[in-house]
């Protein structure tokens, strides 16, 4: 399985937010398959659900949501 994780990033605005490396990392990987996105409980996991949300129509889904310390582990299904 894929991985992106998030917390390795800088965060900020503009190229490196959370959507954008999520947009990226899809483009890159290809779709129709499952993924592991890490990121930080806060802001970038709210930010993950956000696009998680605004891309639902084009088919993505978040298949499960762990927490591991300061962390939020998702497993998406990118179409």
């Amino acid at each position: 399985m894929k991985e992106l994780d998030l917390t390795k990033q800088s965060g900020g605005c503009g190229a490196n937010t959370p959507s954008v490396s999520l947009m990226k990392f899809w483009l890159e990987t290809g779709g129709n398959q499952e993924v592991k996105i890490i990121a930080l409980q806060g802001v970038q996991a709210d930010q993950v659900e956000m696009w998680a949300m605004a891309m639902q129509e084009k088919g993505v889904k978040i298949l499960n949501k762990e927490f591991s310390e300061d962390k939020v582990i998702y497993t998406v299904y990118l179409p």
